[in-house]
């Protein structure tokens, strides 16, 4: 497959490196953010990223990142989670029909409705426009800027909790885990797809709680809990309307189970209940 010149495609943001040289991100990953993201990005030189929506959310928290992306002069757009598979960069490329836009994507003619390829087109063809203007002409600017540090304490917050007695981990994203929580009870922001998943199982986690992301094309927002099973991690998912992606805290707190791996229903945890309450099966 041939990609256009300065499109990278990466199932997950936590894939990205700070020695990219490509400004065009399709990225499977979800559009949620709180800035960590975004500043990311910036320090990567990325000028222009397409997520999913994750099917909006509670407080549209699935497409939150596009404010932050704006304010770093980075293009954003959203796709349908019902278009495209979350947590699959390929089929974002393939299948994305954008659902929602950044201030900067819609000055480029970026319009909802739009597939992510005719996107792309219109960014790169912005900047041969006689009429392009200087942000657009930032989108493929390979301009070198320095290198921030991405070492940042919220690049890899995690919190460790009680609940009723048992110890769990909460984090808004499972990228921000690290070798040393090998056998961890987690509660994630993330969404329950395939490139979540195998971070799970990279870090060897015992139980994971992900977001659902409004479950989406093929199931992939909850695609990874067969993958866990058979790996030997206790994986649910949380109702995106009962908790915000990419806030570990609102999915301890508020969370909702929408689906359970069989080992989690071997240890009676079941949908509609809380998190909380399933996490307390756990510890039985």
């Amino acid at each position: 497959m041939e990609l256009p010149e300065g499109v990278v495609l990466l199932d997950s943001l936590g894939d990205l490196q700070l020695d990219n040289t490509n400004p065009i991100l399709v990225c499977g990953s979800h559009c949620g953010d709180n800035g960590t993201f975004a500043r990311k990005l910036k320090n990567c030189h990325i000028k222009a990223v397409f997520l999913n929506n994750a099917g909006v959310g509670k407080n549209q928290a699935g497409i939150r990142g596009l404010a932050y992306y704006q304010a770093e002069n980075i293009l954003a757009c959203a796709v349908d989670h019902n278009s495209a598979e979350i947590g699959i960069a390929l089929d974002t490329w393939n299948s994305g029909i954008i659902s929602h836009t950044s201030i900067q994507a819609e000055e480029t003619g970026i319009k909802v409705g739009d597939s992510v390829k005719e996107a792309v087109s219109k960014i790169i063809n912005s900047i041969t426009s006689p009429s392009k203007t200087p942000k657009n002409k930032d989108v493929l600017s390979l301009a070198k800027e320095e290198k921030e540090d991405t070492s940042k304490a919220d690049l890899k917050k995690q919190t460790q909790t009680q609940v009723d007695g048992v110890n769990i981990i909460v984090t808004d994203s499972i990228t921000f885990l690290d070798g040393k929580n090998s056998g961890d009870i987690v509660v994630c922001g993330s969404h329950g797809g395939l490139s979540a998943g195998h971070y799970a199982i990279k870090h060897g986690i015992k139980a994971v709680f992900f977001n659902d992301a409004g479950i989406g094309k093929n199931n992939a927002g909850i695609k990874s809990l067969e993958l866990l099973n058979d790996a030997g991690i206790l994986a649910c998912t949380v109702n995106c309307m009962s908790a915000e992606i990419f806030n570990g805290q609102d999915s301890l707190n508020y969370g909702i189970i929408s689906v359970c791996n069989i080992l989690a229903k071997s240890r009676n945890i079941k949908e509609n209940m809380t998190v909380k309450e399933a996490i307390k099966c756990i510890g039985l």
